[in-house]
């Protein structure tokens, strides 16, 4: 076992298995737990796992953990445990939606740029890693290890995250007068991975193209259309998230983003009312006695 990793593999497992049942359950609510319904019965919820072949004691678990993590409120009434996404939870999740979502590339360019410089004290790996995370999900890359620039105006946007985190040590700029050197434009270029981000998405069309072509043919059942129509948009949500969502100028003129972007909110549409229905067919299971 190596020294610097002390899980096992039985321990990385796990771990990737929890991951995985949060992620979906998050996806799920996002998706089908509107704003202003009712706390749904965690019998209901255990059931919707179920279809991912998650056990109901690890179903449970997720609950548990997402109500630690401060995504999930639970409430009690009698013997009945429901649970809602918090308002803070949907808060996040509608940003992300606009994104995920988004019907347009939105390649019109108006030259705007912004820069994020920041400090975090050493020891703290956790707000670091959540920094970062919200850096690239807002379309940034890093320049250097502090020093992140997205081709896009997130003035509002990244004070809003910082402001989150309570980092106030940091920087922002926005300007149309960014002038990137020879090496500074290579090192972007370098980290924005463009014909690797091609690659995935090609993968992607690959990827879905029978069940888009089964959606659209209405050849889709309920039951199907809930966990595929999930596993791809975590999938999307995915390949977006690793996008810089770059204007035309950076782009190659054969660069897939569109084309995978177009399937993608295609076949969504296809299976939401199907997907929809067999959701709200599980979440009526009653608790377990």
């Amino acid at each position: 076992m190596n020294e610097d990793d002390p899980l096992t593999p039985a321990d990385r497992s796990a771990a990737v298995g929890r991951a995985r049942a949060q992620r979906l359950l998050v996806t799920l609510l996002g998706d089908y737990g509107h704003p202003g319904r009712s706390p749904l019965p965690s019998g209901g919820l255990v059931a919707v796992l179920a279809e991912f072949d998650i056990a109901p004691a690890n179903a449970r678990a997720t609950l548990s953990r997402l109500t630690q993590r401060g995504m999930l409120e639970r409430t009690k009434e009698g013997r009945r445990t429901s649970y809602l996404l918090t308002e803070s939870a949907s808060h996040i999740l509608r940003r992300g939606a606009r994104r995920i979502f988004a019907t347009t590339d939105k390649n019109a360019w108006d030259g705007c740029w912004t820069l994020i410089a920041f400090t975090l004290p050493l020891d703290d790996a956790n707000q670091r890693r959540l920094l970062r995370a919200r850096l690239r999900w807002l379309t940034f890359w890093p320049l250097y290890d502090a020093t992140w620039v997205t081709p896009h105006d997130r003035y509002d946007e990244v004070r809003e995250q910082l402001s989150e985190l309570g980092v106030n040590d940091a920087v922002v700029l926005r300007s149309t007068d960014l002038d990137l050197l020879p090496s500074g434009r290579a090192r972007l270029e370098a980290a924005w991975r463009i014909d690797e981000l091609a690659a995935d998405y090609e993968a992607f069309l690959q990827r879905y193209h029978d069940l888009a072509e089964r959606a659209a043919a209405g050849a889709v059942a309920p039951a199907q259309a809930l966990v595929r129509r999930t596993e791809l948009v975590n999938d999307w949500r995915a390949l977006v998230g690793d996008d810089p969502d770059l204007p035309v100028t950076f782009l190659p003129a054969t660069f897939p983003r569109a084309r995978a972007r177009a399937m993608f909110l295609r076949t969504c549409a296809a299976l939401a009312q199907s997907a929809q229905a067999r959701f709200e067919e599980l979440v009526q299971t009653p608790d377990r006695p």
